[in-house]
């Protein structure tokens, strides 16, 4: 990974943590949430040898105890650039391909399962786009029973391994209640 991306992903995942510590509080503090260490490499490299890391998996933690029942629920991983990658490599790449997008997806898969998080969401943005976030089909079913929200998501793929719903951010931080992540 060259810098230039380095730099716009670090980048776009202070906004992204910014925004969600917004979400998380209703607009009264931009700082429950930042940048995991190293974006998750130490948590990743101690879990590699059945170590556990509290709170670095993906690659946002809760800096304020408040936030935390989010991370709890969700390990979050976060994706900028990739122009050329998108949810569409995930149906129509060569069976013998393992498509960039599917690489976030199974990254933020293993995070959540080391994490021991009840969901793993992927937000990303591409160059010039609105950001996206990822999540499995069924986090997206129960958002929706839980607050019959009526947000209409960009996709829904399913394929043989896998099955995700696909909305903006915009949308996320709008319309979904951070009291969701936060019921027993």
């Amino acid at each position: 990974m060259g810098s230039g991306r380095s730099k716009k992903g670090s980048a776009f995942e202070r906004v992204v943590c910014k925004e969600l510590s917004r979400w998380w509080t209703h607009g009264e503090r931009s700082d429950i949430f930042w940048r995991t260490s190293g974006s998750g490499a130490r948590a990743k490299t101690r879990s590699k040898t059945g170590k556990k890391t509290f709170g670095q998996y993906g690659d946002v933690q809760a800096t304020d105890p408040i936030g935390q029942p989010l991370i709890d629920w969700v390990t979050i991983e976060i994706k900028k650039g990739y122009s050329k990658n998108t949810f569409q490599d995930l149906v129509d790449a060569m069976p013998t391909q393992k498509p960039v997008f599917g690489q976030f997806i199974d990254q933020a898969r293993t995070d959540h399962a080391n994490a021991e998080s009840v969901w793993w969401m992927l937000i990303s943005k591409r160059d010039q786009r609105e950001a996206l976030v990822t999540m499995p089909l069924d986090l997206w079913k129960d958002l929706k029973e839980y607050q019959s929200i009526n947000i209409k998501p960009r996709a829904l793929i399913t394929t043989q391994h896998l099955k995700i719903a696909i909305i903006t951010f915009k949308d996320f931080l709008s319309e979904i209640e951070p009291e969701f992540f936060q019921h027993e």
